[in-house]
């Protein structure tokens, strides 16, 4: 038996799921009201394999008392080396011995290669926590996202609630392959 499917064009919005994004909370059409706390990563590949150990056991037990599900989101953004090139093209311009300039040139050359295959890329964690969308459900996220940031940063890890506008280029970065490679893992209960 031949099943009738009609190709429907969909907006991002309906994809998503996105009823309403108000400050830093974004509303979803299946009930849920969602926030994302976003993480800046470490670099611990100048750590011992003890101080990473340790980095990570701090991670565990802080996150070990949340009870409720939550997903991590990774993704990588362009990074924007203009400025740097532009501080490179200066040095170059007041530099009189032609060794280094030739130097930097070939420095403004690898930056601008790297601006144009992207593969200048900048690492991004976020953390999505989620409730229905009931009486007291944004206040109730709000106690949960401050108690993960304090467990973030009790763990040696900086993070920050997003606002409006980044939870707008947030979303947007789920619909734009061409400028992220993305993973998503969930997490919790």
């Amino acid at each position: 038996m031949k099943k009738n499917i009609q190709n429907t064009d969909i907006s991002v919005n309906e994809f998503l799921r996105i009823k309403d994004i108000r400050g830093d909370l974004l509303y979803t059409t299946d009930n849920l009201v969602q926030t994302y706390i976003q993480v800046f990563p470490q670099n611990t590949r100048l750590k011992t394999l003890k101080e990473q150990a340790n980095i990570a056991l701090n991670l565990a037990r802080e996150l070990s008392t949340e009870t409720e599900s939550f997903a991590l989101y990774l993704t990588n953004r362009p990074i924007d080396v203009s400025k740097m090139t532009d501080y490179q093209v200066e040095l170059m311009e007041k530099e009189t011995d032609t060794q280094i300039q030739g130097l930097l040139q070939k420095r403004i050359e690898a930056l601008n290669s790297l601006s144009n295959t992207g593969i200048a890329l900048e690492e991004e964690i976020y953390i999505r926590i989620w409730l229905k969308d009931r009486e007291g459900a944004e206040d109730a996220l709000n106690v949960r996202k401050n108690r993960l940031v304090q467990s973030l940063l009790n763990a040696g890890f900086k993070s920050k609630f997003l606002t409006e506008k980044e939870l707008q280029q947030l979303c947007d970065s789920f619909t734009n392959p061409d400028t992220t490679t993305s993973q998503y893992y969930l997490g919790g209960v």
